[in-house]
């Protein structure tokens, strides 16, 4: 699921609803101005938007899925592409000059066993497909959340694991070739898996990361939520450890410049230091909610025209939007 706030100080959202691919808009009050539903099962993991198109991704029946609508959410086009292997997320990122850049993988905690891949999609506005790549390299991969920065460098939030071993939570940079710049592992315990679901840049080229990794507990192991950040050449400034039974999902940078990253269960936010990572605060959209054994999802978060913070995600399995106060609880 996918959050953003507007120019015109509205929302757009994207996900499903009814098991099928779902997009919709929001005025300044929060009223639903259009919507648009595509016709088959799946999803929309993503999207951009210029306030005359709006561009989503995402994947139906195991391909990945774009679309374009125009600012009243006729559709204007749609296109799939065919993987080698399953596409279950699909991330959109808008280059300049008309040109977008899609990369869809399977998710990174898939339950289908073996090899996976990344596909690489360059199109422009209208449609027509500039190139297609797809890599692969024998083991499971996924791209949980694609960026790039404004020199066309491409930053993956990843996830490798590959047979007889944990997945191992990293993060990669590319140049627009896909030529590796770096990759970083952030965990290497090798009793221990991890994931990296979110991922951010800052203006000075830092990037922050997380996700969740495995942790000793009494019972065996429990999934602890993370945030990391690192330099842009990846050499890695510093990793916490936040949430019980949690996965870091996404994150923004408030005025203050301090970092926030939403939770997956509950939609807790956590408040960061972005020099150290010490947090200094911690926002419950739910004041009571159980991260055990919960139907509340969060998945992104952005901030509203008036400074508030929206989350989107699932609450008893439809589709959720929220709108809450910046002013966080007091970490002892």
């Amino acid at each position: 699921m996918f959050l953003k706030a507007a120019a015109d100080s509205g929302l757009l959202s994207c996900g499903e609803l009814g098991r099928k691919p779902y997009i919709i808009k929001l005025d300044k009050n929060k009223k639903k101005t259009s919507d648009y539903k595509y016709n088959a099962n799946g999803l929309y993991s993503s999207a951009w938007s210029d306030g005359d198109l709006t561009i989503a991704a995402g994947n139906t029946n195991g391909r990945m899925l774009i679309t374009c609508l125009n600012n009243k959410d006729s559709l204007l086009w749609d296109t799939t592409f065919i993987s080698s292997y399953h596409i279950d997320y699909s991330s959109v990122c808008y280059l300049g000059s008309g040109e977008m850049l899609v990369v869809g993988s399977e998710k990174p905690d898939s339950i289908l066993p073996g090899p996976s891949s990344l596909l690489y999609v360059w199109l422009n506005t209208s449609g027509s497909i500039i190139k297609k790549q797809e890599i692969k390299d024998g083991a499971f991969i996924s791209a949980n959340r694609v960026i790039t920065d404004n020199s066309g460098n491409i930053y993956l939030a990843l996830t490798r694991q590959y047979t007889g071993s944990k997945s191992k939570a990293t993060v990669a940079k590319y140049d627009n070739q896909l030529h590796q710049i770096f990759e970083t592992e952030l965990y290497n315990n090798p009793i221990y898996g991890a994931t990296t679901t979110g991922i951010l840049l800052d203006n000075t080229g830092n990037i922050y990361v997380c996700g969740k990794t495995e942790l000793p507990v009494s019972t065996g192991t429990a999934n602890n939520s993370f945030a990391a950040s690192l330099t842009s050449v990846g050499t890695i400034i510093w990793k916490t450890y936040l949430e019980n039974s949690n996965t870091g999902a996404s994150l923004i940078i408030d005025k203050n410049g301090q970092v926030l990253m939403l939770n997956h269960n509950c939609f807790i936010i956590n408040i960061l230091n972005m020099v150290d990572g010490s947090e200094t605060g911690k926002i419950r959209t739910f004041s009571v909610c159980d991260s055990n054994k919960t139907d509340v999802f969060g998945q992104y978060l952005d901030f509203n025209y008036d400074g508030n913070i929206i989350v989107a995600g699932s609450n008893g399995g439809g589709f959720y939007l929220g709108l809450k106060s910046p002013v966080p609880e007091q970490v002892q």
